[in-house]
C-alpha cells in the first residue's frame, strides 16, 4: 500500500511537477465561479479550468505578440532605453524616420 497520497506521488513525476493545489472552474450556467482543491476536482472540472486557461492563453499570446511587434518597430526607428516605444513604432508604421 502506498503512504504517499496520489498527488504527491503525481507530482513526483518532472512534467507533473506544476500540479497546482487548486484550480479555478469558471461559473457555468447557475454556478458562480470557484476554486476547487486539485484532490477534490472531478474531470469536468479540469476539462472547464482548461478550457479557461486556454483563453487566457490566447490572449497572453496576443499581447506577448503585440508587445514584441511595438518593440521592433520602435527599434527598427532606432528607439533605445527611455524612448517612447508607441511613438517610433507609430512612426515605423507610416514608414516615416
Amino acid at each position: 500500500m502506498f503512504t504517499t497520497s496520489p498527488l504527491k506521488r503525481l507530482r513526483q513525476s518532472s512534467w507533473l511537477e506544476a500540479i497546482p493545489d487548486t484550480i479555478n472552474v469558471p461559473a457555468l450556467s447557475d454556478r458562480p465561479n470557484r476554486a476547487v482543491p486539485i484532490e477534490r476536482a472531478t474531470v469536468d472540472d479540469i476539462e472547464f479550468a482548461l478550457v479557461a486557461l486556454a483563453r487566457q492563453e490566447t490572449q497572453i499570446y496576443r499581447l506577448t505578440r503585440a508587445l514584441g511587434d511595438v518593440l521592433k518597430m520602435a527599434r527598427r526607428q532606432g528607439a533605445c532605453g527611455t524612448d517612447s516605444a508607441i511613438s517610433a513604432a507609430a512612426r515605423d508604421l507610416e514608414g516615416g524616420k
